[in-house]
């Protein structure tokens, strides 16, 4: 636990400094059951809770302890960067939240999570186009496919808005946002970078060369495709404590 904080602690302060000298509250249930029945009252279809005015997170071991260190690190990056818009009474846009909780689950694997792995496979004809995606809403969604596919998006196009290069700018980018600015306007005046068909020519050639990549130092062969799998994120029910929920 302590080597995961520490590790988000480098990519997460800059939204959340209190979490520097103030400690997060993490509630580990034993089993399903026990956690569907405790004091927090879960809805049953959750893994886990974040609630930013308590600084709580509540989840339960599934017998997988690098799942539980995802669930545990998903929830942790809403816990942080939903008090960051808290500040100014707002929430997050929910692709950049669940985009970024995606993509620190992800950096819980020493070799890569699932995600990293099925991005470089992400075929075309499943990307949604952006002047959708930005605006559409998980609950607008019909199929566990279309909603892995949306989470899978969204963790890539953080992955290309947050670099080491352009951390500066993806707090620049945030803040913005914070203050109401729309997405489009922000994604030019911060990165240069015009919605619509100029950010997906762009943010494709960078899926590209980072499918590429992948590919080139997987050591057994071609990797699956098939990446129909429900993320973490699905089930996190998240409060913030000015009373929204998502």
């Amino acid at each position: 636990m302590e080597k995961m904080y520490s590790s988000m602690r480098l990519s997460l302060a800059m939204f959340a400094p209190w979490m520097i000298k103030e400690k997060s509250k993490i509630y580990i249930y034993s089993s399903q059951q026990s956690y569907l029945n405790g004091e927090f009252k879960p809805p049953h279809w959750s893994k886990g809770l974040a609630y930013s005015a308590k600084k709580t997170i509540v989840v339960y071991d599934t017998g997988d302890m690098q799942k539980l260190k995802a669930v545990i690190a998903h929830e942790l990056t809403h816990l942080y960067f939903e008090s960051y818009f808290a500040e100014k009474l707002k929430y997050p846009p929910q692709w950049l939240n669940e985009g970024l909780a995606v993509y620190m689950e992800d950096s819980v694997f020493p070799e890569g999570g699932a995600w990293g792995k099925a991005l470089a496979y992400f075929p075309q004809e499943r990307r949604m186009p952006f002047s959708r995606f930005f605006d559409l809403k998980i609950d607008q969604l019909d199929s566990d496919s279309a909603i892995a596919d949306w989470y899978l998006q969204a963790f890539g196009t953080v992955m290309f808005l947050y670099t080491p290069s352009t951390r500066l700018q993806f707090k620049s980018f945030c803040e913005a946002v914070r203050a109401g600015k729309p997405a489009p306007d922000v994604l030019w005046s911060v990165y240069r970078i015009r919605e619509g068909g100029d950010f997906t020519r762009k943010w494709e050639a960078w899926l590209q060369a980072y499918s590429r990549e992948d590919k080139a130092g997987a050591a057994s062969g071609p990797r699956s495709a098939s990446f129909n799998f429900k993320p973490v994120q699905i089930t996190s029910f998240t409060f913030t404590n000015f009373g929204s929920k998502k």
